[in-house]
């Protein structure tokens, strides 16, 4: 009630999200081309040689993306097998700590970083307020969070729900257990001690719902419709207008519909005066 975002209740304890998640794959990775796009994002507010750090980096497709954009100075943590997997890449440093070990370990080396990615974590995990708190203590004096999550509970689901009279297929319990939204996130941030400097959003797949193009209903559909919004987004890209495509995700980032948001966001400076 005082959160401010729908979340599980009571989460799942430790014991059980650790057994879960030893067998857990991905089920909805990033595609390609929101890879490339996110890590465009980090690039054109870092310096080449700014450090960044890819928590839960997975097998480093966006560490990948991000040396491909011409950003040298990469880390990334993961843990269990998948950590065996992404220990093997040449170009970053790959940590083996989970967010806690993490801050532990930042703090020990006294090594902080000039920005904090995370992809499709937050919703996933218990008390994401608490981890995002955690998480300032190793970004560098002016530093940036930038993060992925799902647009859930947003218009053009709610739409798709009251016509359908349907269940919310994106409450997933228990793979996902928080579900925000471009209208609850500012409060979140603030709660966490954050400051949003810009949001955007991905394509609102929830169009095709209301087109008839029932991916929910008829999975085979998924792929078809995942083809025509790329088509619809390089439509953009090979004429020279990626700006245009921006600002069209700006103003659907402002009717808050968008299937899953980038936020960036600083942490908020505390005053170490003392009131009169």
């Amino acid at each position: 009630e005082t959160c401010g975002f729908h979340h599980a209740y009571p989460y799942p304890d430790n014991e059980f999200l650790s057994s879960y998640y030893s067998q857990y794959v991905i089920p909805f990775p990033l595609h390609q081309e929101e890879m490339y796009r996110f890590a465009g994002i980090v690039r054109s507010i870092m310096r080449p040689d700014s450090s960044i750090i890819d928590i839960g980096c997975g097998k480093g497709e966006m560490l990948r993306a991000l040396r491909e954009k011409g950003l040298n100075n990469l880390y990334g943590t993961e843990f269990g097998s998948m950590y065996d997997t992404s220990k093997k890449l040449e170009f970053a440093t790959i940590l083996p700590y989970d967010i806690t070990q993490l801050c532990k370990w930042s703090s020990d080396k006294s090594k902080t970083f000039d920005c904090t990615v995370l992809i499709n974590v937050f919703e996933h995990v218990p008390e994401p307020v608490s981890l995002m708190r955690q998480l300032k203590s190793i970004i560098s004096p002016g530093g940036t969070l930038i993060f992925c999550v799902p647009n859930d509970f947003n218009r053009l689901q709610l739409t798709y729900l009251n016509k359908t009279k349907r269940k919310p297929w994106f409450l997933s319990l228990p793979d996902h257990l928080n579900f925000f939204n471009l209208n609850t996130i500012d409060g979140v941030m603030t709660k966490a001690g954050y400051e949003i400097v810009r949001k955007t959003v991905q394509y609102p797949l929830e169009l095709f719902l209301l087109q008839g193009d029932d991916y929910i209903s008829e999975p085979e559909k998924g792929r078809i419709c995942h083809e025509k919004r790329i088509a619809f987004e390089n439509s953009f890209r090979e004429t020279g207008a990626e700006s245009d495509l921006e600002q069209l995700y700006e103003g659907f980032t402002g009717m808050g519909i968008g299937r899953d948001m980038y936020i960036i966001a600083k942490p908020i400076l505390q005053s170490n005066k003392n009131p009169a």
